[in-house]
């Protein structure tokens, strides 16, 4: 494709002098008088890369946190406006290695930059083995953020501020750089009020936070009251619009409001993150998804699946009385994503609900999204559940009397 060249933004012959020699200037006082502190040399070495990397590029999707992609107006620029319009963020950039690819780079190649003086992180107990790997590479010391167990769903518990900050308190909050929060939870639930705590008591320190929204691809669809805005729970903000279908493959992406956070990242992509080989076709069939979303054309669909998931929801007794769905107020949360189902079994003691999970597996090729010994995870993610009520709960069921049946060893009417 040919562009024209006097179209493209170029910086001065003035602006360039003061690119180069500004860092030069920076990397000769430091090994003059701090010989010793390689580290800032080095990063200072590897701005002047990504911004001379820029220059030679001449490429403009840089100044809107976008990837290259047709100078600034292909596919991958335009999804990336479509991601900062939905969710509400000024900067925003996919991740073509999913919510995991962006944690890596945020804590190897960004936060590093971002928070060059302090060393440690507190990291949400349910965080992602990316988190995990992130820190290891990023060599950071870290500290687990332990979340509290239900005692009779036996499952976690959403973060509390006041458990937030008695850690940070205790190691001093002038060492943190980061802190890594999970929200929602696997199981979809969370409490935004806790969130604003926590961000307004980390900015208040100087501690950034990062929030792995790997599962809240939906939050726009749910109202204002119940989920704050991203500038007021967090510093940057990562989720996996692939796990709903809203973007196809392993699309992740991340946004953010903070204009150094997003020129960090575009120079961690410069240095070695960035994508090789972008699927425009992914990009493309991205683009198109969420221009149905911003538009509202997709409303409708994103309702059938929400309505299925309440019909279901409704009706899960009719298995056996003494199941139920785990409400946000049983285990002290305040909200949870309504296409999320989670069912408790725990007042069957002859049942382990993974024997069920795995019964409807081998026998009605049904998947659920994850089984522990006292609850089952449905997520009702598709429009077509709103025409499968019948079918979904006759599979329910009829594993539910072959799984009590074959671990008791008796017969059960329903």
């Amino acid at each position: 494709m040919s562009t024209d060249l006097s179209t493209i933004k170029r910086r001065t012959a003035l602006s360039f002098v003061g690119l180069v020699l500004t860092p030069l200037l920076k990397m000769i006082w430091l090994s003059l008088s701090k010989p010793r502190e390689l580290n800032h040399l080095s990063t200072t070495f590897s701005e002047l890369y990504s911004k001379l990397w820029d220059f030679a590029e001449h490429s403009i999707s840089h100044d809107g946190f976008h990837l290259p992609s047709a100078l600034g107006n292909g596919p991958a620029h335009r999804t990336n406006e479509l991601l900062s319009d939905i969710y509400g963020a000024k900067f925003s950039s996919l991740s073509f290695g999913g919510s995991s690819g962006a944690l890596l780079t945020l804590l190897t190649a960004v936060l590093p930059k971002l928070q060059p003086t302090r060393d440690l992180i507190l990291f949400d107990d349910l965080s992602h083995q990316s988190t995990i790997g992130g820190l290891i590479f990023g060599r950071w010391k870290a500290i687990r953020l332990p979340r509290q167990t239900h005692a009779i769903f036996d499952i976690v518990m959403p973060n509390t501020f006041e458990n937030v900050r008695d850690i940070i308190k205790r190691h001093g909050p002038e060492k943190f750089a980061a802190i890594i929060l999970v929200a929602p939870s696997y199981d979809g639930f969370r409490s935004p009020s806790e969130e604003l705590k926590i961000f307004q008591y980390a900015k208040s320190h100087g501690i950034s936070v990062i929030i792995d929204g790997a599962w809240d691809a939906m939050r726009f669809r749910v109202s204002e009251l119940e989920t704050p805005t991203l500038s007021s729970i967090c510093d940057v903000w990562i989720t996996s619009p692939h796990k709903r279908g809203l973007t196809p493959s392993s699309l992740g992406c991340i946004l953010t409001n903070n204009e150094k956070i997003a020129r960090l990242w575009d120079e961690a992509l410069d240095l070695g993150f960035r994508s090789s080989s972008i699927s425009f076709v992914e990009c493309m069939i991205a683009e198109h998804r969420l221009t149905q979303i911003a538009s509202g054309s997709w409303d409708k669909f994103l309702d059938k699946a929400e309505e299925a998931a309440k019909h279901l929801t409704d009706r899960i007794q009719d298995i056996h009385p003494n199941i139920c769905v785990i409400t946000p107020a049983e285990i002290q949360a305040e909200t949870n994503d309504p296409s999320h189902i989670l069912i408790s079994t725990h007042k069957i003691p002859d049942l382990d609900a993974r024997n069920w999970a795995r019964t409807l597996a081998e026998h009605f090729a049904f998947d659920v999204e994850k089984a522990t010994a006292n609850t089952l995870l449905l997520l009702c993610g598709s429009p077509a559940h709103s025409t499968q009520i019948k079918e979904i709960m006759a599979c329910l069921k009829q594993a539910f009397l072959m799984t009590l049946s074959k671990h008791k060893g008796t017969d059960h009417d329903d």
